[in-house]
């Protein structure tokens, strides 16, 4: 990462569809073009870099930004939301300062294309969306899937939730589907699955080790974890309290 917050290009992904990566955070911003507008993903960090992505979006999709998708309410994708105050802004109803909040999904029509945005439950946030282009045969998942490094979990993340919010994608992809990630390079269905595998791991794996007696303090080492040990570590605390009610376990 650098100190700068600076846009890169705009990079093809598909006919009409764009991925740039806005730094300091190195956070995917998504565009989309239909005949009569684009839609934007995620907004950057700051108002600035809002304005720039907007200007930069504009000049590469060839009509005006019509809309903005924001997939969750992290400060690197929602940061540059005033640069579009006079646009829809749609995400999540749980999600502070979109103009169109939603519980569920919603369409945005393009011009001779339309973009879905899903809602698949809690998962790495409380309000995570997807923005799916289906002609396009992409899916801009936010951060429920990340490549720069292993995912992002944070107080509100939802451990039993983000692998079902991840079956919902999942059952969107073909063979050919792309799957661009909230950081980091995109991936196809195999690789958005074996994330879905590694985090589905988590919850079983704290629920084996207390079931043989094991303390959490000597949980970290005692068996080989899906992510490094300065991922795991903090997740502990929640993992064992987890593995400690039993009310969650299937009957048998």
């Amino acid at each position: 990462m650098t100190d700068a917050t600076t846009l890169g290009s705009f990079v093809p992904l598909a006919a009409g569809v764009w991925r740039a990566v806005a730094e300091p955070e190195a956070v995917t911003v998504g565009l989309v073009a239909g005949s009569s507008g684009a839609l934007v993903i995620d907004t950057g960090s700051t108002p600035d870099q809002g304005a720039a992505i907007r200007r930069a979006a504009e000049e590469v999709a060839g009509v005006p930004v019509v809309a903005v998708a924001i997939t969750h309410a992290h400060d690197d994708h929602i940061g540059g939301l005033t640069a579009f105050d006079d646009v829809p802004s749609y995400g999540h109803a749980g999600v502070p300062a979109v103009s169109v909040p939603f519980a569920l999904a919603r369409t945005v029509d393009l011009g001779g294309r339309r973009v879905e945005l899903v809602y698949f439950g809690p998962a790495h946030t409380a309000g995570d969306i997807v923005a799916i282009v289906p002609d396009a045969d992409v899916v801009f998942a936010g951060d429920l899937i990340e490549t720069s490094g292993p995912p992002s979990f944070e107080p509100d993340s939802s451990l039993d939730g983000w692998p079902q919010a991840l079956d919902g994608i999942l059952g969107l992809l073909r063979e050919h589907t792309i799957v661009v990630p909230g950081h980091g390079e995109p991936v196809d269905r195999v690789e958005a699955f074996e994330q879905r595998a590694h985090i589905a791991a988590l919850v079983p794996t704290a629920r084996w080790l207390a079931s043989r007696g094991l303390a959490q303090a000597d949980a970290l080492t005692a068996t080989e974890w899906p992510f490094p040990a300065d991922v795991i570590e903090p997740l502990l605390p929640r993992l064992w309290a987890t593995a400690g009610d039993t009310s969650r376990r299937p009957a048998g």
